[in-house]
């Protein structure tokens, strides 16, 4: 097997190992602009929820706290779409559900984005994350490829009834 001189597979050489592993590297958390703000993202523990409230009202209290977002306090609608077009196996275009940057109903997995907190010091804004109050009403949700092949929830259930893997996405033993 021969390894490809350039693209896709070719070995680079790396630069900056050496300044790293000496202690002279710069890291982008190791500036400290003045007045700087911090933010900190609350994210959610659950795979999939519903969202019944949140109460964010000590967090915003907390000193050095500059501002706590949820997505009722956003005055945009916050999505995201993908602008690139894309097609299901059949060929059919791809459902594109609204994608918020801060969920109000549900989250769909672990890590998603539920509140930021800005605030003066990354210690005051953690801090106030953690005094956040996330009403969660759990719901089902598969972890395996096989099986959500077996028909379980939907990511997207209103938009996308089919979301979870569908059983000629993948190969079922």
């Amino acid at each position: 097997m021969s390894i490809a001189v350039y693209g896709i597979g070719a070995p680079l050489r790396r630069v900056e190992d050496g300044r790293f592993l000496r202690g002279a590297g710069r890291f982008v958390d190791d500036l400290a602009p003045a007045d700087a703000a911090w933010l900190h993202v609350l994210r959610s523990p659950h795979a999939a929820a519903r969202i019944r409230g949140i109460d964010a009202t000590a967090a915003r209290a907390m000193p050095g706290v500059l501002a706590v977002l949820t997505a009722t306090d956003l005055d945009v609608p916050g999505l995201l779409r993908c602008v690139t077009p894309r097609q299901r196996r059949g060929g059919g275009p791809l459902v594109q559900p609204p994608w918020r940057v801060l969920p109000a109903d549900a989250v769909r997995h672990v890590g998603d984005a539920v509140a930021a907190v800005i605030a003066e010091t990354p210690a005051q804004a953690q801090d106030a994350a953690e005094q956040i109050i996330v009403d969660y009403a759990p719901l089902p949700a598969v972890t395996d490829v096989v099986a959500a092949a077996a028909g379980g929830p939907a990511v997207w259930p209103a938009e996308a009834p089919d979301s979870a893997v569908s059983r000629s996405a993948i190969s079922v033993p």
